[in-house]
Formats: structure tokens, C-alpha cells, sequence
């Protein structure tokens, strides 16, 4: 049986991050992925420790920065649910 897509783009994540990225991209990719895991945990202590650790206003600078330069946005996944 195939993977389903959340599994493919884990196992697609691991190869980008172990074969394509230097060390110091490495760490700035942690730093922007973060919370999205540590959400993806339920232990509220662990969340709410990797949350404090991980805030948005320790994002590096230079990543931010590069970041808002891109445009990148994520759109979409706001609950329309209201």
C-alpha cells in the first residue's frame, strides 16, 4: 500500500533536509518549521514548552526577512467554518 500524502511529504521533507541542505540551512529551516510541529503534538507541556522555545519572534532575522522578499505566503487554511 502507498503512503498516503502526509506520510509522502514527511519521508519527501527528510530527503530535502538530509540531502540538499547545508548545515546552517538546516537550522533555519528547523527555525521556520517549528511550530507546525510542535503543534502536531498533543502533550499540552510539551506543546506549550517547544511554542514558548520556538515563538515567531525568535524567527532569525535573515529569515524573516528572505521570507517576506520571496512573498511566500500560506493561504488557505484559515476555518471558514464562521
Amino acid at each position: 500500500m502507498e503512503p498516503d500524502p502526509a506520510e509522502r511529504l514527511i519521508l519527501k521533507l527528510r530527503a530535502f533536509v538530509n540531502e540538499d541542505l547545508e548545515d546552517q540551512e538546516r537550522a533555519l529551516f528547523a527555525a521556520l518549521i517549528a511550530p507546525g510541529v510542535a503543534r502536531a503534538y498533543d502533550d499540552d507541556e510539551i506543546t506549550g514548552f517547544a511554542m514558548i522555545d520556538w515563538s515567531s519572534d525568535r524567527l532569525p532575522a535573515a529569515l524573516a526577512e528572505a521570507i517576506r522578499r520571496s512573498g511566500i505566503r500560506v493561504v488557505g487554511l484559515e476555518d471558514d467554518s464562521s
